[in-house]
């Protein structure tokens, strides 16, 4: 089944409002740190955060260190 472009559209404002959000309520943290957060809120991956962000133009690491990084905080 195909997703509304509409519902994509407004999923990803959100995800930007949301890391702006993050960044400014928590400027010491890490972006993998915000990365996160953000993905907590939508419910997505953090790594499909940080692809959908470097579309957009912000300056996020690139998914392979999104993804190294992530899988570390979950053996910690």
């Amino acid at each position: 089944m195909a997703h509304s472009s509409y519902r994509i559209i407004k999923r990803n404002e959100y995800l930007r409002e949301r890391f702006t959000y993050h960044r400014k309520k928590n400027p010491k943290w890490t972006i993998i740190a915000v990365l996160e957060a953000v993905a907590d809120d939508c419910f997505l991956e953090p790594t499909t955060v940080a692809k959908i962000l470097k579309k957009d133009g912000e300056r996020v690491p690139c998914v392979d260190t999104v993804a190294k990084y992530t899988q570390l905080s979950f053996i910690l």
